[in-house]
C-alpha cells in the first residue's frame, strides 16, 4: 500500500513510543470488548516524529462512540462527548481519579484509514500509526509523506479542497507554523490568501480560540505580518484599513499600523525577556500573565491600542502638528466592539480595553516628573493590571522613533518603567493592598451624612496613607476631622 512505513522507531524515540504502549495497554486491557483497528493519529503521531512524548493519545476508529461508551464502561471512566465540528464525532475517555489521563477517540472520517488521511488539514497531520489489539504500535501509514514535511518543519495542506472545507484551517495554519516553528509551503500560502475571506463565514468563537494560540506563540507578531500581508487580518480586523497609510507627527517614524506592529513586537520582545527587564519579579510576572490569557490579550491590545487614531487625527492650527486628541478613548471603544464580535468574555473585554484607554495615563506616570501620590493613587485603581499597562507603555515608547524622540527620552522612560515594576512588587503592591485605616463606619460615627463627600473623604484619607504620610487609626482620625472642618487640602499631584 502507498506510503506505507513499517517501523517508527527508527523515527521516533523508544521512550516516547513505551510511554505511549504502556498507557495504552493499561486502557484497552479489557476483557469482553471487542477492540476494533485502532489508529493513533493527529498531534500524537506528529510529536513522535518530532522526538517529543505526546501530550494526549488521539484515536481513530470505526463505531468510535460504542467503543468508546465500552472502554469507559470498562474502566469505570467517564466518557465525554468532544465538539468538534465541522470534524467527526470525539469522545473522551477519562480517567476519575486522574483527570490528566485520557483518551480522544474519534469517529474515523471515510471507509479507510487512507480516506480519513486524505480528508485532514495538513500532511503533519495526516500520519497515522496502527495499533494492535494489546495496544503495542504497529506499522506507520503516511500517504502524503507528512513525516518528511515534519522533518523539513513545512506546513502543507493535505489536499486542494482542506482549506475550503473548512476555513478555520487558515489560522490553524498559523497557529501551526507559529507553535512549531515552521515554514508555510508556498501553495498553502497562496490558498490561504485566495480564501481569506472565507473567514467571515466561521464563527466568532472559533476564530477568537485560534487567535489567542497564536498569540500565546513566541514569535507570533512574525506570524501577525505574515497574516497582514496575506489580506487576513483585514478580514477579522476592517478597523485596521483606516490605519493603515495614517501619517503620524514627530515621534513616530512609520504610520500608525506600522507603529502598532512595531509596539506588538516589543510587547512581545519584553514578554520574552521578563527576567532582563525586571529581575527577580520575572516570575510573578509571568504568572500574572497566564491568569485570564492576559498575555495573548496584551499582545492583541498592542496592535490595536492605536485603533482610534484614525478617527480622531486633526492638525494644530498654531504650529501644524499633527494631533490625535483623546484617541485613547476613542480605541478603548474601538477594542470593546472588537472584543464584543470575537465573542470575548467580559473579563478579556474589559482587560483589552483598560489596556488601550490606559497606554497614554501610564506613559505620563512613569516619565518621572509626576509626584508620588499620582503614581500611587494610579496603582491603586489598576492593582495588577497596571503591570501590563507599563510594558505596553515601554514597547510603545521603543517603538517611537521619529525625530522628535531620541535615545535619551526613550532610555528615561523605559528605565522608570522597570523601575516602577520593582517599587510596586517592592513596596507599593503591599501598601494598596493593606486594609484602610477608617472605613464609613467611622465617619458616620463622626457624624457624616453618606454621600459623595463621604467618598472623597475616604479617597483623600487612602492617599495619605498609601504615601506614608499617617500610619495609624489615630492619625487618619485626625486627618478626617481636619478634612471634615476645613477645605479639602488634596493630596500630591491630584
Amino acid at each position: 500500500m502507498p506510503g506505507r512505513r513499517e517501523n517508527i522507531i527508527s523515527r521516533g524515540p523508544d521512550s516516547s513510543r513505551r510511554m505511549r504502549d504502556l498507557l495504552l495497554k493499561d486502557w484497552l486491557n479489557c476483557k469482553g470488548i471487542k477492540i476494533p483497528q485502532l489508529y493513533l493519529v493527529g498531534g500524537t503521531v506528529r510529536d513522535l516524529f518530532r522526538d517529543l512524548s505526546p501530550k494526549d493519545i488521539d484515536l481513530v476508529c470505526r463505531g468510535a462512540k460504542e467503543f468508546a461508551a465500552a472502554v469507559a464502561g470498562c474502566k469505570n471512566a467517564a466518557l465525554v462527548p468532544m465538539e468538534k465540528k465541522p470534524e467527526e464525532p470525539c469522545y473522551r475517555v477519562v480517567d476519575r481519579e486522574d483527570s490528566g489521563n485520557f483518551l480522544d477517540i474519534a469517529e474515523m472520517r471515510g471507509e479507510t484509514i487512507y480516506d480519513d488521511l486524505y480528508r485532514r488539514d495538513f500532511t503533519i497531520n495526516a500520519i497515522a500509526l496502527e495499533l494492535n489489539e494489546d495496544g503495542s504500535t504497529g506499522a506507520v501509514i503516511d500517504p502524503l509523506d507528512g513525516a518528511g514535511d515534519v522533518e523539513r518543519k513545512t506546513l502543507r495542506m493535505a489536499g486542494d479542497k482542506s482549506i475550503l472545507s473548512d476555513p478555520l484551517r487558515i489560522l490553524r495554519a498559523v497557529r501551526f507554523a507559529a507553535g512549531l516553528e515552521f515554514m508555510i509551503e508556498e501553495s498553502t500560502l497562496k490558498e490561504m490568501r485566495s480564501r481569506a475571506a472565507l473567514l467571515r463565514n466561521v464563527s466568532a468563537e472559533r476564530v477568537r480560540a485560534e487567535l489567542l494560540r497564536i498569540l500565546q506563540t513566541s514569535r507570533s507578531v512574525f506570524y501577525f505580518r505574515q497574516m497582514d500581508e496575506l489580506g487576513i487580518l483585514e478580514v477579522i480586523f476592517p478597523e485596521i484599513s483606516a490605519m493603515k497609510g495614517c501619517p503620524q507627527d514627530g515621534f513616530h517614524h512609520r504610520d500608525v499600523w506600522g507603529h502598532s506592529l512595531l509596539v506588538m513586537e516589543h510587547s512581545e520582545n519584553v514578554i520574552n525577556d521578563l527576567s532582563g527587564c525586571f529581575g527577580e519579579w520575572s516570575g510573578t510576572i509571568t504568572d500574572l500573565l497566564a491568569r485570564d490569557n492576559r498575555l495573548p490579550l496584551l499582545k492583541l491590545a498592542a496592535v490595536l491600542h492605536d485603533s482610534g487614531k484614525p478617527a480622531t487625527r486633526g492638525l494644530d492650527p498654531d504650529t501644524g502638528r499633527i494631533t490625535f486628541y483623546r484617541h485613547d478613548e476613542e480605541g478603548a471603544k474601538l477594542i470593546g466592539l472588537i472584543a464584543e464580535r470575537l465573542k470575548m468574555s467580559c473579563r478579556e473585554r474589559d482587560f483589552m480595553v483598560l489596556m488601550a484607554a490606559e497606554h497614554l495615563h501610564a506613559l505620563y506616570l512613569v516619565s518621572g516628573d509626576v509626584k508620588t501620590a499620582a503614581l500611587m493613587k494610579w496603582f491603586r485603581r489598576m492593582r495588577d493590571d497596571s503591570i501590563p499597562a507599563i510594558i505596553l507603555s515601554m514597547a510603545d515608547t521603543m517603538s517611537s522613533l521619529g525625530p522628535d524622540s531620541s535615545d535619551i527620552i526613550r532610555g528615561r522612560h523605559i528605565d522608570w518603567a522597570k523601575r516602577s515594576v520593582m517599587e510596586y512588587y517592592g513596596k507599593i503592591k503591599a501598601k494598596i493592598e493593606s486594609p484602610g485605616l477608617v472605613n464609613g463606619d467611622d465617619l458616620i460615627a463622626l457624624g457624616m451624612q453618606p454621600g459623595p463627600e463621604m467618598g472623597r473623604i475616604l479617597e483623600e484619607t487612602r492617599s495619605f496613607q498609601d504615601a506614608g504620610e499617617i500610619k495609624n487609626r489615630e492619625e487618619a482620625l485626625e486627618l478626617v476631622r481636619r478634612l471634615m472642618t476645613s477645605a479639602p487640602p488634596f493630596s500630591e499631584g491630584d
